[in-house]
């Protein structure tokens, strides 16, 4: 009896720090992130790559509103419904692997094919909300920004 007593005590005391046991409230509260550029993502992931503190990540910016400047490759984004972009100038050996996925809202990628059309690389300005962020230490990141408009492009 004495052992099981242990156990729950012990029990109790791990989970006292898990995300699970905050308020409702606590949880709800979504802060509007001061720098949320695409290098201040890359710069947190690295820091949860050391702490493991993966899922603090993925609350802080999931949901978040951002507008970042990226790099569109016809290869990549060839179609609405399959559009990638890089988020980092293409380097060797590559810094970050993930390429963001866009789900524009209704018109933008007219706008994006009319504004780069063939040129290659074409430089963009995005704003949308970080719908999907997927990340951990044994699986790649996955971004997604959903509802994406166009603020401008260059073509380079």
């Amino acid at each position: 009896m004495r052992t099981v007593y242990w156990m729950l005590m012990i029990g109790t005391l791990a989970c006292h720090g898990r995300d699970d046991a905050k308020p409702a409230a606590a949880k709800a509260a979504k802060l509007k992130l001061d720098h949320a550029s695409q290098r201040d993502l890359a710069r947190e992931l690295d820091d949860a790559d050391r702490l493991g503190t993966w899922s603090d990540v993925r609350h802080r910016w999931q949901g978040q509103d951002l507008e970042w400047t990226v790099t569109r490759h016809r290869a990549l984004c060839g179609a609405e419904t399959a559009c990638h972009v890089a988020a980092f100038p293409v380097m060797r050996p590559a810094q970050r692997g993930w390429l963001p996925e866009l789900r524009f809202a209704p018109g933008e990628y007219a706008k994006l094919d009319a504004a780069c059309g063939a040129a290659e690389p074409c430089e963009v300005v995005i704003a949308g909300t970080l719908a999907k962020l997927e990340v951990s230490g044994e699986m790649p990141t996955s971004v997604q920004l959903s509802n994406v408009v166009i603020k401008g492009a260059k073509r380079t």
